[in-house]
């Protein structure tokens, strides 16, 4: 009312999964009077922006899109606004969803599927990454992150959160800052300009083939330990802080969508901060280990130079690698297995915990066979 549309022309739908729920937003816009008939058009005074979190809606959202597209009352909308479609993919919760390795494939893959839906339609597409400071929460160097995936600015357009954990360590300082905006700023001209340039094309469809397929693997030794194995929940909640950072007064939003003690309703940040107050860092690599095995052997004894070729030639296999590495190497099992200490009884702590470490060893040893080192951290003096 006091400063106009321009004050706050954003509505971000959380936990969008279909169209009706963008439709639904506009209809309390229509109530409201920000969405009004006139000239021919739906005049909107405000953008509606999903937000895709879970990996099955990651997988659905360029149906979602589609759809909207293809109505002609939706399009009459767009048109009031520029013809401009602004979509927000969640980091956080799809990792806690499904585990590392299949988050930042399902993320890749709706940011491609996204970019082709939209200039079929003839949309201006912006995505806006909702991601935050730890690497299990979309976090690390993010111009490497933006150069490894071609379709992360569409038309050179881009938004990403910056959350509190890391506003200071980028923005205190004015060098600091200006350098961190000229990083972003490189890494979108040079997804743009030189990424082909990079990427063999005759391997792409292939190395893509390959991760959807350790992506796979992954998402369901993930899913196995945290959403099939009915004690687990005992083990976090023991083993883990949660319980007191669900009392903490820090965060903007309650720790739970839902009144529940069902996993699935606690957010995903107090979920990555017990991880990592516990030195377990489990969101941040969890599966990786089991999906490159697996991808060993499935593929014979060349399994291995596969992997390799992908790491050497593939900017965003790269990163994912590299990543996991420093998630790796801040995980301290024996800290871990001081909070696991705490977990009754003492069989189904021995259970759980054992299963965690023989996953950490075995990523640990997937990750620097991949990348040709003999310890972690050893091309980053």
């Amino acid at each position: 009312s006091r400063y106009g549309e321009v004050a706050a022309p954003h509505y971000i739908l959380s936990m969008t999964a279909s169209a009706e729920d963008v439709w639904d937003v506009l209809l309390l816009g229509r109530q409201a009077g920000l969405v009004q008939p006139g000239g021919g058009r739906l005049q909107s005074s405000f953008d509606v922006i999903p937000l895709f979190e879970t990996l099955n809606d990651l997988e659905a959202c360029p149906e979602v899109m589609e759809q909207l597209y293809n109505d002609a009352l939706y399009r009459r909308v767009l048109r009031s606004r520029g013809n401009f479609q602004e979509v927000m993919l969640g980091y956080s919760d799809s990792v806690k969803d499904g585990g590392y390795l299949a988050a930042n494939w399902a993320l890749f893959r709706a940011q491609t599927r996204l970019t082709e839906v939209a200039e079929r339609h003839g949309v201006r597409l912006g995505l806006f990454h909702g991601k935050g400071g730890t690497i299990d929460r979309g976090g690390g160097q993010s111009h490497r992150s933006i150069q490894a995936q071609p379709h992360a600015a569409p038309g050179g357009r881009l938004r990403i959160t910056e959350q509190g954990e890391v506003i200071a360590l980028k923005y205190a300082n004015i060098d600091i800052a200006e350098r961190n905006i000229e990083q972003l700023v490189t890494a979108v001209l040079d997804g743009h300009l030189l990424h082909k340039r990079r990427v063999p094309e005759n391997r792409v469809a292939e190395w893509e083939q390959y991760l959807a397929e350790m992506a796979a693997s992954s998402r369901a030794f993930y899913r196995q330990l945290v959403y099939e194995t009915p004690e687990f929940l005992q083990y976090f909640w023991q083993a883990t802080p949660i319980d007191l950072i669900e009392l903490l007064r820090l965060g903007s939003r309650p720790s739970r969508r839902f009144s529940s003690d069902d996993l699935r309703d606690l957010r995903a940040i107090p979920w990555v901060f017990a991880w990592t107050q516990s030195r377990h860092f489990l969101p941040s690599w969890y599966g990786l280990g089991h999906a490159l095995e697996k991808f060993v052997a499935n593929h014979g004894p060349h399994g291995q130079t596969l992997l390799r070729q992908m790491h050497q030639g593939w900017p965003f296999f790269r990163v994912i690698i590299d990543n996991a590495e420093m998630s790796l190497a801040k995980t301290d099992l024996y800290i871990a297995a001081r909070y696991a200490q705490m977990v009754q009884p003492p069989e189904l702590r021995e259970r759980i915990y054992r299963r965690i470490e023989a996953e950490y060893r075995r990523t640990v040893r997937g990750v620097l066979e991949t990348c040709g080192c003999s310890h972690l951290l050893e091309r980053q003096p």
